[in-house]
């Protein structure tokens, strides 16, 4: 009988025990779908910037970085309101803002905006991000400027080699 009795019992409490759970908190999702508020000026949507070409000894410590090349994302057709960029892209291991170069080695690009604060890649604007505004007023015309800068920045010992990247971005409208 005891030989019954005990897988019977094993058997019932497994079946509850699979019953059995926890309620620990929940998640809200929120947000909204607007239409388009903004356009990029055309001649913006594929921007080049020659950053330079500069030797190795340039990079003579860990953190060294070039000049800055300044360039510039125009927007228009914008509804008022508050715009940042965000930059989306193959980042260096470790240094989450620098985008990877193709060939060259202990190096990446950094991109700033116009008062030398990096913008950080792969992720969404926050307070630190660029923000460009644009008010209504009678003689507006619903246009805005990000004035930005690109540099190389050494992360390890900078072996010679070609230093491309590329990078996605996206207005967001907040």
């Amino acid at each position: 009988m005891k030989k019954i009795l005990l897988p019977a019992a094993a058997l019932l409490l497994s079946a509850t025990a699979l019953n059995a759970y926890a309620v620990n908190g929940r998640v809200e999702f929120t947000g909204e779908i607007v239409k388009s508020t903004c356009n990029v000026v055309s001649g913006d949507q594929d921007k080049q910037v020659f950053i330079g070409k500069y030797p190795t000894t340039a990079f003579a410590n860990v953190g060294d970085v070039t000049a800055s090349k300044a360039f510039t994302i125009g927007l228009e057709k914008c509804e008022a309101g508050d715009y940042s960029m965000r930059f989306d892209g193959p980042t260096v291991a470790g240094h989450s803002n620098l985008l990877s170069v193709d060939v060259a080695q202990g190096v990446g690009i950094e991109i700033l905006d116009n008062n030398e604060k990096v913008i950080p890649i792969n992720q969404s604007a926050d307070a630190g991000s660029p923000w460009v505004n644009i008010t209504p007023s009678a003689g507006s015309d619903g246009t805005a400027t990000f004035n930005l800068k690109a540099r190389y920045k050494s992360f390890d010992t900078v072996q010679a080699g070609t230093a491309n990247a590329n990078a996605n971005f996206t207005i967001e409208y907040k």
